[in-house]
């Protein structure tokens, strides 16, 4: 007793790593004092005084003294003399400032409080004294070691007190944590891991986690995407299981479904879309939607209207579609021409043009008729037993742009022979390059045979476009290698309306008339109406359905009158429709990947849907803070399965040591010794702590800081 020692309370601070006065240092406070504390009003020049702040010290555990963060003066200077006064009591000066001076008025038997100059700065020093003494009892334990691996928490024995002493008894305060997680029900019926919660950990402690490792076989395959193109059905393959299990294999089952249609027969007359239907082929739910695509197939000229000097524009707006482009007939375009001389020598590729008009109008434009096309008729043999004039048709021409001739008069003799053939010269066609074969048929008769005489000569021109906007006949000219002295005069239209469109280019893609007006011409009071040719156009299928093995009658409904009835083929493509599991396999703790591959398609793609049971429970965050085994709760099973169950194994370690009774006679520490920890873990150790009486090093500086805090420092500088 009586022996002066370190603390009692700084061996126990010491020893659990905790600072008995933890003052933290606070920055400069505000206003620009330039110090640990507040400014105080105005002082005098060559004087500077702070209120000390409640944090201007700080503390270090063991240490002897407390310093300030520096007090900023920028009149001072290493080796002046200063005043210093705290609280109106003077610090006396000392020119040896690595020491502090000690004011008595302020500092206790316990303290004393000096200072230090430097360069813009003063600097207050706290020592302090220890004045502690030992008691001969226990008051705390210090834990040097929690130890690990005890499933409950352990004892301890102190060592036994002096003859007459008697021996301390202590309590260990256990902190547990779970370790792991004894499975007693695997549970069923997861088709997806279950998770794991634990009991909440004591207030302020952290409660554990813990993730499943689940372990099951295949139930069924959801097919996500069904692909397209099989031919046939694709193998399916499982990933493996891993070592232990075994693994899964299954069956594809293929189903049809409409992909397109392709339009076989555009059909005519429609007015609207035509419907779409499908019937057979084992499958049901498809659909589908039909456009129109027309095209202008002529323009009805309602109002001629009147005063054009020029051929107007033509405009098609609007229907949806494009491409469509006429041109005018009239006015004052060319209606006829008048053949004075046909010449001879002309090919079958002789041309006509026309002068052009003035400007602004549009220049006519004809057909040679007589070159090329066939003039005459030699019979080779009048056959015999004709009752009546046989039909006679010559080949195709050779020239694609090339017109064949028909309606050729007969004439029979009274024998019943055929007497001649005769051709209309307005139509004896054209773009023949050699003259074409001549068949006879019908008529009653038979064996009559005949050449074809190919024409040399303009016999008339027929005209393709009269233009329009010509105010005189344009001139006349015709045109063929080795051909000449064919001549004729134009004749004009009288009339300034517009007698007709000719559709140069019928468009297509329009879903509904467009509009037609004319611009130019310097007339006006023209209308016109376009006349439409509508088919069935792309089909849209809007549902493709799914189980036909065959492809599907198409129907359309039926055209207008005087139209015809689109049609259609439906063309199938093949996805996978599902998998039969035939072994659902085992061991596998998530689910496989099921591939496919073969079967002529691609793009399919499934997800296994599981069968799991709980294998084992991984601890993620231990927890702490337990005092006893929290329960142990899984995620409920789907309907027509087992929740699974398991208990919580621990790991407690010793936070603290509840002194029961501090015994007493204790000339020293007494030993300390826990309960051995189970095999594995490890004894947890600790350090007795004596009690002790008066105020250590720690209490002083302590009461120092408490007793600084508030009172104003002045300092004087210069000697003033």
């Amino acid at each position: 007793m009586g022996r002066r020692r370190a603390s009692g309370k700084a061996a126990l601070a010491a020893a659990v790593g905790i600072a008995l006065l933890a003052c933290p240092q606070a920055p400069p406070a505000g206003g620009g004092s330039g110090g640990p504390g507040a400014p105080t009003p105005t002082a005098p020049p060559g004087e500077k005084s702070w209120t000390i702040g409640a944090d201007a010290f700080g503390d270090d555990a063991g240490a002897t003294s407390l310093r300030s963060a520096p007090f900023a003066y920028d009149r001072l200077r290493a080796g002046d003399q200063v005043r210093v006064s705290i609280g109106g009591r003077e610090l006396p000066f000392t020119s040896k400032r690595t020491e502090p001076a000690f004011a008595s008025d302020i500092s206790g038997a316990e303290w004393s409080v000096g200072y230090e100059v430097s360069d813009g700065a003063i600097v207050l020093v706290v020592t302090a004294q220890d004045q502690s003494e030992d008691q001969d009892f226990v008051e705390a334990v210090a834990i040097t070691n929690p130890g690990r691996g005890y499933t409950s928490p352990p004892t301890i024995t102190f060592a036994a007190a002096p003859s007459g002493g008697t021996t301390a008894i202590g309590a260990p305060v256990a902190s547990g944590r779970v370790t792991s997680v004894t499975v007693g029900t695997a549970g069923s019926g997861y088709t997806a891991v279950p998770t794991v919660s634990f009991a909440a950990a004591p207030s302020g402690d952290a409660t554990a986690t813990g993730t499943v490792t689940g372990s099951g076989g295949v139930a069924s395959v959801t097919v996500d995407t069904g692909g397209s193109g099989y031919t046939s059905n694709p193998a399916v393959t499982f990933s493996a299981a891993p070592s232990g299990g075994t693994t899964a294999t299954g069956t594809a089952a293929r189903s049809g479904f409409v992909d397109s249609v392709t339009v076989g027969t555009a059909g005519s007359g429609y007015t609207a879309a035509p419907t779409v239907s499908f019937s057979g082929g084992g499958g049901s739910g498809a659909a589908a939607t039909a456009g129109v695509s027309g095209s202008v197939a002529s323009v009805t000229v309602d109002t001629a209207g009147s005063g054009y000097t020029a051929v107007p524009t033509v405009v098609f707006t609007g229907g949806g579609g494009s491409g469509a482009a006429a041109t005018t007939i009239g006015p004052r375009g060319v209606q006829s021409v008048s053949i004075s001389s046909k010449g001879t020598g002309y090919p079958t590729d002789s041309s006509v043009t026309f002068s052009a008009p003035p400007s602004g109008g549009v220049t006519a434009t004809g057909l040679v008729i007589g070159p090329g096309g066939v003039s005459d008729f030699t019979l080779t043999n009048r056959g015999s037993g004709y009752t009546s004039a046989p039909t006679v048709t010559v080949s195709a021409p050779q020239r694609s742009w090339g017109i064949r001739p028909s309606n050729f008069r007969v004439f029979r003799r009274p024998d019943g022979s055929l007497d001649s053939i005769q051709v209309q010269f307005v139509n004896q066609g054209n773009g023949y390059t050699s003259a074409p074969t001549v068949t006879i048929t019908g008529g009653g008769g038979s064996g009559a045979t005949a050449t074809a005489t190919l024409g040399n000569r303009v016999q008339a021109v027929r005209i393709s476009n009269p233009g329009g906007g010509y105010t005189s006949a344009p001139t006349v000219t015709f045109a063929g290698t080795g051909g000449s002295g064919a001549a004729g005069t134009a004749t004009l239209r009288t009339t300034s309306g517009i007698d007709d469109v000719s559709v140069t280019t019928a468009g297509s893609g329009y879903t509904a008339a467009p509009a037609v007006s004319f611009s130019g011409g310097g007339g006006s009071g023209a209308a016109a109406t376009a006349v439409m040719n509508y088919g069935a156009g792309a089909v849209d299928v809007t549902n493709p359905g799914s189980g036909y093995t065959s492809a599907p009658s198409v129907t359309f409904s039926a055209a207008p009158s005087g139209g015809t009835t689109a049609a259609g083929t439906a063309v199938l493509d093949y996805e996978v429709g599902s998998v039969s599991v035939g072994t659902p396999g085992s061991g596998y703790t998530a689910a496989p990947t099921v591939t496919f591959s073969g079967g002529g398609g691609s793009g399919a793609a499934a997800s296994a849907v599981m069968n799991y049971a709980v294998g084992e429970v991984s601890i993620s965050n231990a927890g702490s803070g337990y005092t006893a085994a929290p329960g142990v709760t899984f995620s409920a099973a789907p309907a027509g399965g087992t929740t699974a169950a398991g208990t919580a194994v621990m790991d407690y370690r010793v936070r603290s040591v509840t002194v029961t009774n501090r015994g007493g006679g204790y000339t020293a520490a007494p030993g300390v010794t826990f309960s051995p920890a189970p095999s594995g873990g490890i004894t947890a150790t600790g350090v007795a702590v004596l009690a002790t009486s008066g105020n250590d090093r720690f209490q002083n500086l302590y009461w120092a800081r408490q007793i600084l805090s508030g009172k104003t420092l002045v300092v004087q500088a210069g000697g003033a």
